[in-house]
């Protein structure tokens, strides 16, 4: 055999031997994800409750509107606050509400900034004391909360604090961290809810995109197992940096 030949033998098992390893590196990162089944983005929810019972005489904010901390979200005329101060005792202010007690009127406001959702206290209606007439989700709070079914190996590599990667509806994809993990097991697989959190969903440059309810897919890093995954760990947190995975 030529030296030539010699040399494309060589080139031929190098090229072999190189794609195998790619291919194998490949499937082990793949064997350390695990996708959603469902996903969604969620906020903290704030619930506005009555403090004092009574027919509601104006309403300043609906469904959807977003509101500031301090803001106005309606005022109710309560015959249990008179019926308070009749028999001599002191109503008083605070963050979540202002009484008047010469009118006998409690004033709701927000304690957050937030987006109005579930709002009952529409004028004319009546609201229960102690029941929740409205909640605000808190503005800034998202986080995804998704669902995986899950192998009890698989489960055993989810950890706290782990990376998560969360593909928006635009096809944008950021960056999470589980902060939270739930199981339960059914026919023997691991029916798991995470909460992932992420500072991006909260950047106004996402605030269209990231509301409550938006649908999303939640791709989790599971912990690496096995002979290669030290190795493999090293060559994708370099391609992460690079920008090229």
């Amino acid at each position: 055999m030529t030296w030539i030949g010699r040399l494309r033998l060589l080139g031929g098992i190098l090229a072999v031997v190189a794609l195998v390893s790619v291919l194998t590196l490949v499937f082990n990162h793949r064997q350390t994800e695990a996708a959603s089944h469902t996903a969604t983005i969620s906020t903290e929810q704030y619930a506005v409750g009555a403090a004092y019972g009574g027919t509601v005489t104006q309403q300043y904010v609906k469904d959807g509107d977003t509101v500031t901390k301090g803001q106005k979200l309606f005022t109710v005329l309560s015959i249990q606050l008179r019926q308070d101060v009749e028999n001599g005792l002191t109503a008083t202010s605070s963050d979540a509400y202002t009484v008047d007690q010469q009118a006998g009127t409690v004033t709701y406001r927000a304690v957050s900034g937030g987006t109005i959702t579930d709002f009952q206290a529409k004028i004319g209606s009546s609201v229960i004391s102690g029941a929740t007439a409205a909640r605000i989700d808190v503005t800034g709070s998202q986080f995804v909360i998704a669902n995986y079914v899950l192998t009890p190996r698989d489960y055993d590599r989810v950890e706290k604090g782990a990376t998560a990667d969360i593909l928006l509806p635009n096809d944008q994809t950021v960056r999470g961290t589980i902060t939270a993990v739930k199981v339960q097991t059914r026919s023997g697989q691991a029916d798991t809810e995470v909460r992932i959190d992420s500072d991006a969903l909260r950047t106004s440059e996402l605030a269209a995109l990231a509301q409550s309810g938006t649908p999303v897919t939640a791709t989790l890093h599971l912990r690496p197992v096995g002979p290669l995954a030290e190795a493999n760990q090293i060559v994708f947190d370099f391609l992460r940096k690079i920008g090229v995975q």
